[in-house]
């Protein structure tokens, strides 16, 4: 083997083992964010009889599915979508090279319908303002209809698609940008803002967005062209999804003074 051939096999190692390190980060914060959004959903529903009078119930269901939905993701990933599995070589593998189908990215869709609905209805309920509840009602229709023609028109259940993940994260930063602001001019809040417990489920959806929001736009193109520094990027926003799921859950936390609170801004 030659110099130039011996530092090439040298580097073609380093990137193996860099990748082999990174899938492990990416397979280990995947599971802290499982059993964050388990541990949150799970919380939630022993708050419920609290949590249902109020905008919340829209809330603990989108935060159930996707507890569910991140769940089922890990099985499969983990269990089913391995040779090791006995329909996998024989049915499952043919079936999705037929297809196109990407095991990371194909559940991804029923992320988005879960936020577009659930969340435009936790907006759509915590505003006063008749022409706001009218603009979140349209805007959960149309998001739905938006994601509906991704997947059967565009097939963006076959690859990473960054469209989808930018329309979220934009509707995402809009939406509780607005109740951010609503709640800090409201005038009538008896309780201080840290126990204000739609001040920290906002913050828990709006930082989380606003980092997405940027990634987005370099994830498609390192999606394609370079594994590593996908992986890398993919692991900020792994971290800013747990920060996230934290502020979620401090918010529920603080559900002893959601009667204090107004039901609607």
């Amino acid at each position: 083997m030659n110099l130039i051939c011996l530092f090439e096999y040298h580097d073609h190692l380093k990137k193996n083992n860099m990748l082999d390190i990174l899938e492990d980060s990416l397979r280990y914060s995947a599971l802290f964010i499982l059993t964050l959004k388990v541990g949150i959903w799970t919380f939630a529903l022993t708050k419920q009889k609290y949590l249902s009078s109020y905008p919340t119930k829209w809330f603990t269901v989108w935060i159930g599915c996707c507890a569910s939905l991140a769940l089922i993701e890990w099985v499969l990933v983990e269990y089913i979508f391995h040779d090791s599995f006995p329909y996998y070589t024989t049915h499952i593998r043919p079936f999705t090279k037929a297809h196109n189908v990407d095991h990371m990215t194909f559940l991804n869709p029923l992320h988005y319908f879960a936020r577009f609905t659930f969340i435009g209805l936790f907006f759509r309920d915590l505003v006063k303002n008749k022409n706001w509840k009218a603009f979140f009602g349209y805007a959960v229709l149309g998001l739905i209809m938006f994601e509906l023609i991704q997947v059967f028109v565009f097939k963006s259940y076959r690859g990473y698609d960054s469209v989808s993940p930018t329309v979220k994260n934009i509707f995402v930063l809009a939406g509780s940008g607005l109740m951010l602001y609503r709640i800090y001019i409201h005038p009538n809040i008896s309780v201080t803002l840290h126990k204000n417990l739609y001040f920290w489920i906002f913050m828990g959806l709006f930082l989380p967005a606003l980092a997405e929001v940027f990634l987005e736009f370099i994830f498609t193109k390192l999606y394609q062209t370079d594994t590593i520094s996908f992986y890398k990027w993919y692991l900020v926003r792994n971290a800013s999804q747990i920060l996230g799921l934290i502020l979620l859950m401090v918010g529920i936390w603080q559900y002893k003074f959601l009667r204090f609170l107004p039901k609607e801004y």
